[in-house]
Formats: structure tokens, C-alpha cells, sequence
């Protein structure tokens, strides 16, 4: 089957590869419908993440299930699912303590030996282990375009959200006008948001993404500065929540001088190196920080917001490929041309 191979740091390409063949009897085989490319793919190509090299990219996916373990239950073949970077097992201890994306028993797909060796979704077939644990039924009304990023920068998006505790009324500032914190923008007015501040560096295709999808206030961080600008939007006290989704360490430290006394900032960016946060200034406002992956086990739940309407990420998808232009939409991707957001990827 054809997959993206990453042979070598900075190297990526679409070679012949092995197809996957079920190793337990909980394994189910998927054919990949559809699979999208993300800034961690991005890391670990450039080595900011470093893994043992030699294996298939890709952590997202909608497919078809083509094969299936003698001991799976809730699936069949042809069943149209889709399933977390990180399929967990449901029974182990992190599992049931609810910290799925921690599980004990997993690996993340596409991310090498060190993270389990599961190997990534930018291929036509992928194995999934623990398929009736982590696995999720698509309702059929749904397309695989809208449910394509549930299980990773949605998930992401709304656990940044729910661990930053907004409230209705509130005022909530986001950092980082990527897909994630276009998710977090989104999610923040579910939630009850009356104010969002989007805070962007000068693109302003992203930032005009931000307002459609959410945001009331729009800060180019490269024309203003950004704790001034929300200290002025909100008469000087500040916001209830920052939501930091760049991993830059200038936005950390701008978000958490952004929020009020006592408020909170959540942190889900990935950073690829050390970072420096004020701790004397948390301490000195009473300011909570929250931080971590993504709540994997929310996909059924998001798939009901976007099923009711409450959620409408197609307008994420900018530009839609096959698997073979999958080196060209990398290299789009990472340098952010033609207005890039997001690609799906169609093998």
C-alpha cells in the first residue's frame, strides 16, 4: 500500500510500505477515507519531537473498517468509524481514572517506537488496537469531512476549554490563530463566551477565520500590543481566561499578564523547547494554569454538537488532496501557503 514514509529527519516520502495485518484479536484493519495533516507531524519531521526513525506519519483519521478481530464486539466491516490519536484500552488504570490519552496500554499512532510504534494513518490502511474501547461509530448524517478533526484538534480545542472553566458571560482571550486555537475560539462561545479575543500574529486570513468562527474582538499582535490591547477591551481588568494554543513562549507569558486577578489560563500549544513563565506574577494575582493534551474520550460528545448544528468546522478545510500530493501538502502546510489552514488528504 502506498503511506507517508519518514525515513530521515527533515525527509518525508510516499513510498510502497507494508499493509497492516491484525496482531490481537481486539485489532480491527481500517481503510482510510480520509486523513488530514497537523503541526505535531510537522514537529517530528523537523525533529523538535524526537522519535526513532523508520515509520509511517499520521494521527487522524476517518475510515472504513475492512477486517476485524475475533474478539471485537461493536464494530464489523464496513462500519464507518473514526478514532483518537491514541487508541486506549479503556481498562487499565490511567483509563479508568479517566485519563484516556494517557492510557497505560496505548501508543499514538504515527509517532515512532518511543510512543508505541503504531504506525500512522497518512496511509490507505491502518490497524487499531483496542477497537471497542476507542473506537467511535459515525452517524450517518455526518460527512468524514465534518467529523475529520474531532479527534484531535477539536478534542484539543474543547479540553482547553473546559479546563480553563469559562462560564457564560465571560470574556476569554485566545492565543494562536491556528487550527487549534480556531477550535478553542469556536468551543469558547459554545460554552458561553460573551467576548472572545482572537490574538494573531499579521495573517490576516486566519484572523478573518477567527471572527467566522466565533471571535469578538480581533488582536494582531504584530501591530499592537497584545496585554495592553485586552486591558483596554476589558476597562483594565482583564480577562476571565486565556487559552495559550501557539506554544510560543512570548504568548504564554502575554496570556497569563492578560487574564484578571484570580483568572485562568489554559495551556495547550506545544512548546518545542523550554519556556519561561512569570511564577512571581502568578503567584502575586492569584492566577490558575492549566495545561496538557487533549481529553480523547470526548469524540462521541463532539460529534453530537456537530450532528445538532452547535459546531461547524468544515470552514477549517482549505485546500483537499489525494495521497498522492501528500509531499506537496506537507510542504504547503509547514510554510503556510495559499492561505493554508488545514488539508484533508483523500488516499
Amino acid at each position: 500500500m502506498k503511506a507517508l514514509y519518514f525515513p530521515q529527519l527533515n525527509k518525508y516520502e510516499l513510498r510502497e510500505v507494508r499493509r497492516p495485518e491484525l496482531q490481537s484479536e481486539t485489532d480491527v484493519i481500517i481503510k482510510v477515507t480520509l486523513t488530514t495533516i497537523c503541526g505535531s507531524d510537522i514537529h517530528l519531521i523537523r525533529g523538535s519531537i524526537p522519535s526513532t526513525l523508520g515509520y509511517v506519519l499520521g494521527h487522524e483519521y476517518v475510515g472504513i473498517v475492512e477486517q476485524v478481530g475475533g474478539e471485537v464486539r461493536n464494530f464489523k466491516r464496513g462500519d464507518r468509524v473514526t478514532g483518537p490519536p491514541v487508541p486506549f484500552c479503556g481498562h487499565c488504570r490511567n483509563c479508568l481514572d479517566g485519563n484516556k490519552t494517557h492510557c497505560l496500554n496505548a501508543g499514538i499512532h504515527g509517532s515512532g517506537i518511543e510512543r508505541g510504534g503504531l504506525s500512522g494513518t497518512h496511509a490507505e490502511y491502518i490497524r487499531v488496537p483496542h477497537a471497542d474501547a476507542c473506537l467511535a461509530h459515525i452517524p450517518e448524517a455526518l460527512t468524514d469531512e465534518q467529523v475529520m478533526f474531532v479527534s484531535d484538534i477539536l478534542s484539543t480545542g474543547y479540553s482547553a476549554v473546559e479546563r480553563a472553566g469559562i462560564k457564560p458571560g465571560d470574556t476569554v482571550a485566545v492565543f494562536g490563530a491556528g487550527p487549534v486555537g480556531l477550535c478553542a475560539i469556536a468551543c469558547a462561545r459554545l460554552s458561553g463566551a460573551s467576548r472572545v479575543i482572537a490574538v494573531g500574529r499579521a495573517d490576516s486570513f486566519r484572523l478573518e477565520m477567527a471572527k467566522r468562527l466565533g471571535a469578538t474582538d480581533i488582536i494582531c499582535a504584530s501591530c499592537q500590543e497584545p496585554v495592553t490591547s485586552i486591558r483596554e477591551l476589558t476597562e483594565g481588568r482583564g480577562a476571565d481566561a486565556a487559552i495559550e494554543a501557539s506554544g510560543s513562549e512570548a504568548a504564554i507569558q502575554q496570556a497569563v499578564r492578560g487574564v484578571k486577578i484570580n483568572g485562568t489560563v489554559s495551556l495547550v500549544g506545544i512548546s518545542g523547547m523550554p519556556v519561561s513563565i512569570p511564577l512571581h506574577e502568578v503567584f502575586y494575582s492569584n492566577i490558575n494554569i492549566n495545561m496538557g493534551l487533549a481529553d480523547t474520550g470526548n469524540i462521541k460528545r463532539l460529534m453530537t454538537l456537530i450532528e445538532s448544528g452547535q459546531l461547524d468546522l468544515l470552514p477549517l478545510i482549505t485546500h483537499r488532496m489525494g495521497l498522492n500530493e501528500i509531499e506537496r501538502a506537507v510542504d504547503m502546510f509547514e510554510k503556510r501557503d495559499e492561505n493554508v489552514i488545514k488539508i484533508v488528504i483523500r488516499p
